[in-house]
């Protein structure tokens, strides 16, 4: 049985960029990317990243796909 993903709001996002900013304030340049990537990428840049770099460095860049999913479909990055 697949697991339905519920979208995260907008008042979720912002949160989730605040710690991300506090990070890059204190320098933390890497905790400021991984905080930044578990908020969704927009489906239209995810699609972007896999028709103009493939699928293979869109997975590999870390990236929540939830909302690309979404929009798109399971299996949209096979395809």
């Amino acid at each position: 049985m697949q697991q339905t993903v519920r979208p995260m709001t907008l008042k979720e996002k912002l949160a989730i960029d605040m710690k991300a900013i506090e990070m890059a304030r204190q320098g933390n340049h890497e905790e400021f990317m991984r905080i930044e990537k578990t908020i969704p990428l927009a489906p239209y840049m995810a699609k972007w990243v896999k028709d103009h770099l493939g699928a293979k460095a869109l997975i590999e860049s870390g990236w929540n796909l939830s909302e690309a999913e979404a929009e798109y479909g399971p299996g949209w990055l096979s395809s």
